[in-house]
């Protein structure tokens, strides 16, 4: 099974761990050999298994038993933006992950386009969104589509709004963040700003809409690192609601929320047969839709 992807963010950890957990079912060391013999490169060269990939690296590898064979098509709703020849874009709902993995080998966003192509085509992913991160995500219904899609991630020309609702009031219209992250040490699936960290993130948000205790903001992330958005509004004061994690409410009143309140709201990017430029939007879910009244995005 031939693999291409582009990474939307830093990953911050050896390349053989990062693949070991995105294929939960083979080992660390499976990929070990693969990035030794050179069968997996990262921008068309090989790399040592230490090597950390990068937000918009390009990630190329063939694995040799097709676990394809393993994945079956299933009947999961799916929210479609736009669909031709060549790609489709999803509004992905919340707890959905969008590729097999160790504890979710059925039930994906994968399962549900293998149902919904029924055969014609299969899907290619091209980037990721966090199973309860919601929004626009694309994929690629054929190769010559994900090559240029995976390149265009790659130079960053591929333009992606994301939507959050924060605790609190942020008084500032608009703002920059500008704070190195690093992984906690305390808990490793934290991501922290912290005096020992040597990557600098950057994001850039606006203020949509506010009220005493929830603030609704337009985010864009000028680097990509993990959990970027989450941290920094925590770092900030003002957690993304929802992420218990972050130190987010997972409650506002009398309304429970069961996932961060983040999604992926807008896409920009250049149709891979057309050459016409294309922009899409994924309308809020309702859980955050519900929060502010008339809302204009």
């Amino acid at each position: 099974m031939k693999n291409n992807f582009v990474c939307d963010k830093d990953t911050n950890e050896r390349l053989d761990c990062f693949m070991n957990n995105l294929h939960k079912e083979y080992s660390r060391t499976y990929f070990q050999n693969m990035i030794k013999e050179g069968k997996l490169l990262v921008n068309g060269k090989k790399v040592h298994p230490s090597y950390k990939a990068k937000q918009n690296d390009s990630i190329e590898y063939t694995i040799e038993e097709d676990v394809e064979t393993t994945l079956k098509p299933e009947n999961i709703p799916l929210n479609i933006v736009y669909e031709d020849d060549d790609i489709i874009v999803i509004n992905k709902q919340a707890d959905l992950v969008v590729h097999p993995s160790f504890g979710h080998e059925t039930g994906t966003l994968l399962n549900a386009l293998l149902y919904h192509f029924k055969g014609k085509c299969s899907p290619f992913m091209v980037h990721r969104l966090d199973k309860d991160t919601t929004g626009a995500i694309i994929f690629a219904k054929n190769e010559k589509s994900k090559v240029s899609l995976s390149k265009q991630f790659q130079k960053r020309t591929i333009h992606k709004t994301y939507v959050t609702a924060v605790t609190g009031t942020v008084v500032e219209e608009q703002g920059r963040i500008e704070a190195p992250l690093c992984r906690s040490m305390q808990n490793r699936k934290i991501i922290e700003v912290g005096p020992l960290a040597k990557k600098m993130a950057i994001t850039e948000f606006k203020v949509l809409s506010r009220s005493r205790d929830v603030s609704l903001l337009e985010v864009h992330i000028i680097t990509g690192r993990t959990h970027q958005i989450r941290s920094h509004m925590k770092y900030i004061g003002h957690p993304v609601l929802g992420d218990v994690d972050y130190g987010g409410s997972d409650h506002l009143k009398d309304i429970k929320f069961t996932r961060q309140m983040l999604h992926s709201y807008r896409v920009r990017f250049t149709h891979p047969v057309t050459s016409k430029e294309m922009e899409f939007v994924a309308p809020l879910p309702e859980d955050m839709k519900s929060l502010f009244k008339n809302i204009k995005l």
